[in-house]
């Protein structure tokens, strides 16, 4: 790429070793590399290729704009019971010419965004996130257990499993209009490269055998966990399972379904997701997509506990379902798709489908609960989204039914007993 602008709002270059020191125990946190190619065997015994990697494979380094090394890589941190949080990071996604391409010059924009992170050197890492990484906060739950942190950088929700060539049509990214540029979807490669590390090193004979498993993410990467659980499930099977989404609810278009969810697009999802949701590609609607992945994983893992949050009005999540509806009605503008006061009806949209689809899967399964908090902010298990009101969401977040979110995880996940308490704001 000929161009640096796009990447140095988003290159902080805050690039770690596993001997950093930070509020969350970051000295104790191995980073564990990953080759471009390996082979494994999957769950039907079979014998495949996998090609783990980020979007592209360099990125320029924002001050000199020489190449920095790009490859994937994740994080392991030992802990002192038998349990096991998998945690998939989050970053945006991207689907077409313009998200995947045009997006990204907004990184040269002040307050905006490209539609995805194409870097694992900026917002990937658990070290200083806070929220649930934070061991040292004696009220986190979760701070004696194993911790994984899978970077997410591939735009394609954890999912994709091909590389992808796009078009830079005005040329703003390559410096050529027209020209090619190819995105490497391997989210989902990258995701079954760990999953091959912790069957390795974590259910092994010489290894203790994890007790409760919890698969987690955030945005994105919530989705990730999500439409991943069942390969996790199968790696750890006597595990106590539970599948937690944060600000993840699914609200999108049906013009984002068709580009995805079904053979032969952009991210061969056919190749990647678990028969459970791939016999389905081709008959997902975007008004029920929510209600039918949770119904499926319900269904499938009656012992298994499955929960969502989100905030009322998480501006995030709208951001995307206008700029899924924009793309839709052929607007390929990136520099269009920002929020304004006039976009009340697409808040209004989100939140009365996301709403229905919590509600329903509340009242239809017996394995699965919701939080819904007050306000806007996105993502509550790290201090990504924290406002100077509420600086640790994790453990200030109480803004449902007055009950403290750390302790409504904490019961979903630890509880010997499943009792569901789905709590929204008052209205």
């Amino acid at each position: 790429m000929k161009r640096t602008l796009w990447l140095v709002a988003v290159l902080s270059l805050n690039i770690v070793t596993a001997g950093a020191q930070g509020k969350t125990g970051s000295s104790e946190w191995q980073v564990i590399p990953v080759d471009a190619q390996m082979d494994i065997t999957d769950d039907q015994g079979i014998s495949k290729t996998i090609n783990p990697g980020c979007a592209f494979d360099t990125v320029p380094n924002p001050v000199s704009g020489e190449p920095l090394d790009n490859a994937f890589h994740f994080y392991f941190k030992q802990g002192k019971s038998k349990n096991l949080l998998v945690y998939f990071n989050g970053g945006g996604a991207c689907w077409n010419d313009a998200t995947c391409v045009a997006s990204l010059a907004l990184a040269g924009v002040p307050a905006a965004r490209p539609a995805y992170n194409p870097s694992i050197l900026a917002e990937n890492s658990p070290i200083d996130a806070g929220g649930i990484f934070n061991d040292n906060e004696k009220d986190n739950p979760f701070k004696d257990w194993s911790k994984v942190f899978i970077p997410y950088c591939t735009g394609d929700i954890h999912i994709g499993s091909v590389d992808t060539v796009y078009t830079d049509a005005d040329g703003s990214i390559t410096g050529y209009p027209g020209a090619p540029l190819t995105v490497k979807h391997r989210g989902f490669d990258n995701f079954m490269a760990v999953r091959e590390w912790l069957k390795q090193n974590l259910d092994g004979k010489k290894q203790k055998k994890i007790n409760k498993l919890l698969v987690t993410g955030s945005s994105a990467g919530g989705y990730g966990a999500t439409l991943n659980f069942p390969y996790l499930q199968a790696a750890f099977p006597k595990a106590d399972s539970a599948l937690f989404a944060d600000a993840s609810e699914a609200i999108v278009t049906q013009g984002f379904i068709d580009n995805v969810f079904d053979f032969d697009k952009v991210w061969n999802v056919e190749a990647s997701l678990p028969l459970l949701f791939s016999e389905a590609l081709t008959t997902y609607s975007a008004l029920d997509f929510n209600s039918a992945i949770f119904t499926k994983l319900s269904e499938a893992y009656p012992q298994s506990r499955f929960a969502q949050y989100t905030t009322q009005f998480d501006w995030v999540q709208v951001q995307f379902l206008k700029m899924m509806d924009q793309n839709d009605l052929g607007n390929s503008n990136p520099f269009s798709w920002g929020l304004n006061e006039s976009d009340y009806l697409y808040f209004a949209e989100w939140n009365a489908r996301m709403e229905a689809t919590l509600a329903f899967l509340s009242e239809t399964t017996t394995n699965y609960q919701y939080y819904i908090g007050s306000g806007n902010i996105h993502t509550i298990l790290t201090d990504a989204f924290a406002t100077p009101d509420m600086p640790h969401p994790f453990y200030q977040e109480q803004s449902a039914a007055n009950v403290k979110f750390t302790k409504w995880l904490e019961r979903f996940v630890k509880s010997g007993k499943f009792k569901a308490q789905s709590v929204k704001y008052s209205d």
